[in-house]
């Protein structure tokens, strides 16, 4: 079976999203820790330019967004607790406003100045200065992750009330075992306890600190860390992809909210991909043939304009 590579960086918070389900589902991967800013030029042959984190390489597979990691995972695990038969479609469904809506919040709260005070690449003004200039091009043309911090603040703390009731009854969010949801609003809450000065907003809130704690406990799988030119010699020496049907050349697919990065290809119906998903074959010149996938939800797809070419 070939192996599980992770490409992420420590702090990102999709990336222990994608971590802590691995541990979870005790399935054993490879890390390759990626740059927080661009370029990562090792990663580009992979993904044709995506560029948000985590991204999962399985062979000559690309999978990105961490809800299609999560099925991946899933099934490659044999474990249906993360997508419960009798509350798959609720449990995906919220995940994906929290992966959304409420990581709009904690980013607000996350940069605010207070929490950037203590953050150690913001104490180096060229490296705070970097940092920012590609957070810039990153979200270009988009407002998706730009909420007023007061706002920001109520809507925070009103989520976490609510959690704080519904976890007095269950151990998990949607009952004894945990699902998509709880690593969801896991990543998030993490983004912020990450953040010492901002920890104390769930000293008021017991339930959900001791479900923080059950969360915790599920720790990172077994892991080793290689770097990038290795995972990058994994997928020239995988076998050959298996059967796909071409469905459209000449397609981009790219986010519908932020991150205007797109991956061209061709849009194909590949044997074994997981439903719902967009999949792109790509040939690049350093590894060869690759699919990258998408999830549908999240993401569009579009024919290449001469522009962009």
């Amino acid at each position: 079976m070939q192996d599980v590579i992770l490409h992420q960086y420590d702090s990102s918070p999709f990336s222990e999203k994608i971590r802590l389900m691995l541990g979870y589902l005790e399935l054993e991967s490879l890390w390759v820790e990626i740059p927080p800013i661009m370029p990562r030029d090792d990663l580009m042959p992979l993904t044709g330019g995506y560029r948000r984190t985590p991204v999962l390489q399985i062979g000559r597979e690309i999978y990105c967004d961490s809800a299609l990691m999560a099925k991946v995972l899933a099934e490659r695990a044999g474990d249906d607790r993360l997508f419960p038969v009798d509350a798959a479609a609720t449990a995906e469904v919220f995940a994906q406003w929290i992966d959304t809506f409420l990581f709009r919040v904690v980013v607000a709260l996350a940069f605010q100045p207070k929490a950037l005070a203590g953050n150690q690449v913001m104490q180096d003004p060229s490296e705070a200065a970097a940092f920012m200039a590609d957070r810039a091009a990153f979200t270009a043309g988009s407002t998706a992750l730009q909420m007023d911090l007061s706002v920001a603040q109520s809507h925070f703390t009103s989520f976490l009330d609510m959690m704080e009731r519904q976890l007095a009854n269950v151990r998990f969010l949607f009952g004894e075992v945990a699902s998509i949801a709880d690593f969801s609003v896991y990543h998030c809450l993490w983004f912020i306890e990450a953040r010492p000065i901002l920890a104390s907003e769930f000293a008021l809130y017991p339930q959900v600190q001791r479900w923080m704690a059950s969360m915790q406990a599920f720790g990172h799988g077994q892991h080793l860390s290689i770097d990038s030119s290795a995972a990058l010699e994994q997928a020239r020496r995988a076998p050959d992809l298996a059967k796909y049907e071409l469905l459209q050349d000449g397609v981009q697919v790219l986010p519908i909210d932020y991150g205007f990065q797109p991956v061209a290809g061709a849009l194909v119906a590949a044997s074994g991909a997981p439903r719902d998903c967009y999949s792109i074959f790509r040939v690049d010149e350093v590894v060869g043939q690759v699919l990258v996938h998408f999830p549908k939800i999240g993401f569009r797809i579009e024919a290449v304009s001469q522009g962009s070419e």
